[in-house]
């Protein structure tokens, strides 16, 4: 069963690259139009979408903050600011070891998004096991989700959960949350930014898919490590600061660039310089994941370990990635009748993912 699905995925993958290089260049121009088209689509139906909250849980030494951050649409469906601090402390149950926590402090504000949030402050007690509750999937619109996230109280251990109204509470061991080494954790965040960071993988695969030679694929991740490293340190100092409404729609044309070049190329040669100049780009992409966690804004004391740490963890998490699709594209190219086909179904498919992005993040910075 494994194999014909195997066969099945290749047949399409060829089926769809089967195709001169007339008819590619042409596609290339219809695909970005096509990716918009759904992209607009898919923005009149979120109008009805069920939403998504974030509940933030900061542990503390000598007290537990938790922070319910809700979107424009949540708020017009709740009220003023009176009722959602009320619909906030009535929801959010924390409970430690048994013990329901009582909050002794509220307050309500606004970010520069419309987005609220209200914090509520508990004292912290002994105890090692704490329970989080949230009734605002249930209370909100149906399908509504949460993102839980509880951390330690210097930022540098991160548990997540996701909550629905079928699911809403989880348990923590507080003993796990704070312990561990800084290296070891911002090694792993490097690791998990990465993986998840489809974004940046996808314009990576996007260069590697149409490269023969590993002499150039090291060239081009190479490239690609020094450029985000340079920006990656500059960003973390402060030194150099560009919102991330500018950065992350750079970094979804910096997709639809590559794969639109790909159908455009004559020969599949080196491409560092290309990989070079947007990884300064994705750098800064990276850096606003430290910028969260407090490094840099002396929250650490210093920034080297954290910067050194992270920047292992995206080295080691994108060439475990490009060592697995590299052959893998080789292969697939091996069993196609023409390797440009395959490198051009492969890049209509980036070209349609980088313009939905691209579409999005620019309507999110706008406040379409």
């Amino acid at each position: 069963m494994r194999r014909l699905h195997s066969m099945g995925v290749i047949t399409l993958i060829e089926t769809l690259a089967r195709t001169s290089r007339g008819q590619l260049r042409q596609l290339a121009s219809t695909a970005v139009i096509v990716a918009a088209v759904v992209v607009a689509i898919t923005a009149r139906l979120s109008a009805h979408d069920p939403g998504l909250s974030a509940l933030d849980v900061r542990i503390g030494t000598r007290d537990i903050v938790a922070v319910l951050s809700l979107a424009g649409g949540d708020i017009r469906r709740i009220g003023n600011n009176e009722a959602l601090s009320t619909l906030a402390q009535s929801s959010i149950e924390l409970t430690l070891d048994g013990r329901r926590l009582t909050p002794t402090a509220t307050s309500v504000w606004y970010d520069e998004s419309g987005g609220l949030h209200t914090r509520l402050t508990y004292a912290r007690p002994p105890g090692v096991r704490l329970m989080v509750r949230s009734a605002i999937p249930g209370r909100l619109t149906p399908g509504h989700r949460e993102l839980l996230s509880v951390e330690s109280g210097d930022r540098l251990s991160r548990l997540e959960r996701m909550l629905d109204v079928d699911s809403d509470d989880t348990a923590f061991d507080l003993s796990v949350v704070e312990s561990g080494s800084p290296f070891v954790r911002f090694l792993r965040v490097g690791v998990e930014h990465i993986l998840s960071g489809y974004d940046h993988l996808l314009f990576l695969a996007g260069v590697l898919v149409v490269l023969r030679r590993w002499r150039d694929v090291v060239q081009t991740v190479t490239a690609f490590t020094i450029a985000h490293s340079i920006t990656l340190a500059l960003a973390t100092t402060g030194l150099l600061v560009i919102s991330g409404r500018i950065v992350e729609p750079l970094i979804a044309a910096s997709i639809v660039y590559v794969g639109v070049e790909n159908l455009m190329r004559t020969a599949p040669v080196s491409r560092w310089k290309l990989t070079f100049a947007f990884g300064l780009v994705h750098g800064l992409g990276f850096a606003s994941v430290l910028r969260d966690l407090g490094v840099g804004a002396g929250a650490h004391g210093g920034i080297a370990l954290p910067l050194a740490a992270f920047n292992m963890g995206v080295e080691a998490g994108q060439i475990a990635v490009a060592s697995c699709i590299v052959p893998l594209f080789w292969w697939l190219s091996a069993r196609s009748t023409s390797r440009v086909r395959l490198a051009g179904a492969w890049s209509l498919l980036v070209i349609a993912a980088g313009t939905y992005w691209f579409v999005e993040r620019v309507s999110l910075t706008i406040g379409f």
